[in-house]
């Protein structure tokens, strides 16, 4: 059997994934002018200049294309944090902080796609990842570093502080809350469990920065940024 040269091979997976990423691009587009309901995958087809059964055999229907566009966020948010470089609980707060913006910043798009597809947030396979390994390797990393009781399981705690966000994340898809009450909420996900299980030379600190999300002060400055 004649093998195939690794140049084409690499040429070849270069073009399917500058295919994808064009018919995400085309549906993320059309999403936003004219919403979901109002778009058929044909459409998404002919906005990427392919043929429909292209979007099938790279990606697959409408959900699927759903999926791919969070995973889209997702890679952002990875690219983001890897330029903040930071660990442990501020890892987690600056997770919340940067996905928060990244969606609050294309709330035409991603209000509508959370909506229609919520067990994006919590079926991880689907996007090829465990979607709160961030917070739990932030946890890991607080734990190790001291900043967690001893007695806390990092694993739980992370999990959790990604199960408070996703309530703020779907609160705010449905229209319930503001763009300025979802990053304070996604900020309080963090700082709620983390005030609870710090070390006591942490507490404090977590502690005074969680009441300061909660302030009456700060939710007047949340207003005015509407």
């Amino acid at each position: 059997m004649e093998s195939i040269p690794i140049s084409s091979v690499s040429l070849r997976q270069r073009g399917k994934a500058r295919r994808q990423a064009d018919i995400v691009a085309a549906a993320a587009a059309l999403w936003r002018e004219r919403g979901i309901e109002n778009v058929s995958l044909s459409e998404i087809a002919a906005r990427a200049e392919v043929a429909p059964q292209t979007v099938y055999n790279l990606i697959g229907g409408l959900d699927a294309i759903g999926f791919a566009v969070i995973k889209v966020a997702l890679e952002r948010l990875d690219d983001e944090l890897g330029v903040a470089s930071s660990t442990g609980i501020e890892l987690a707060l600056d997770a919340a902080r940067i996905s928060s913006g990244l969606y609050t910043a294309d709330e035409r798009l991603y209000r509508q796609v959370l909506v229609r597809i919520p067990r994006v947030l919590f079926e991880g396979t689907h996007l090829g990842r465990d979607t709160a390994d961030t917070a739990i390797r932030a946890m890991q990393q607080a734990w190790e570093a001291g900043e967690i009781r001893r007695d806390v399981d990092p694993e739980r705690l992370g999990r959790t502080m990604y199960v408070n966000y996703l309530g703020a994340l779907y609160d705010w898809a449905c229209g319930d809350s503001s763009d300025a009450d979802f990053r304070t909420a996604a900020e309080v996900a963090v700082l709620a469990p983390a005030a609870a299980c710090a070390a006591e030379p942490v507490r404090p600190r977590m502690t005074e920065r969680l009441i300061a999300s909660l302030s009456s002060d700060a939710k007047a400055i949340a207003v005015g940024e509407l």
